[in-house]
């Protein structure tokens, strides 16, 4: 009897699993340091590989407020030129763990291309770089410049909208 429950229970799980549905896209394969997407993938060129990221310039003026979910608040006022910084600050408050304050006073530009870095003291750096509609504003190692210093740890990159300066 048991026998025949084990043959009438594979016998179930084999019709069931012929109702699987099994997903046909191949995933991403890396050869010769170059990573492959499926035909088609909008990143992809007809050979399959990807397209290099071409190297532009971006302009940005803003002064902007915002407020997250999370209760964080701050400001920035960004001024760049075909990726040439000439001002730059901004605040940002993490309620409970501190605020950190960036100014350009306390940076050096060292990079324009492909994305744009501000050096300052103990290595702190800025970088921005042009995302599609946004432009992306983040933070490393500015410990210093944050009051208490482990508010730096909770500091996320600032978003700006390129076409309303509105910034979140």
């Amino acid at each position: 009897m048991k026998h025949v429950l084990r043959i009438g229970l594979a016998t179930a799980l084999l019709a069931l699993s012929g109702c699987s549905v099994v997903d046909t896209i191949r995933p991403a394969t890396r050869e010769g340091g170059i990573i492959e997407r499926p035909a088609g993938s909008p990143a992809s060129s007809p050979s399959g590989r990807l397209k290099p990221m071409p190297l532009r310039t971006f302009s940005l003026s803003t002064q902007c407020r915002f407020k997250d979910e999370a209760g964080n608040f701050g400001s920035a006022t960004v001024d760049v030129v075909n990726s040439k910084v000439n001002a730059f600050k901004a605040e940002l408050t993490m309620p409970k763990r501190g605020t950190c304050r960036f100014d350009l006073a306390q940076f050096r530009q060292t990079q324009a291309l492909p994305s744009i870095e501000l050096t300052g003291a103990r290595d702190c750096r800025v970088h921005m770089w042009d995302q599609g509609e946004q432009v992306t504003v983040a933070f490393a190692n500015c410990h210093h410049l944050c009051s208490p210093a482990s508010a730096q740890d909770y500091v996320w990159p600032l978003l700006i909208d390129k076409a309303t300066g509105q910034c979140d």
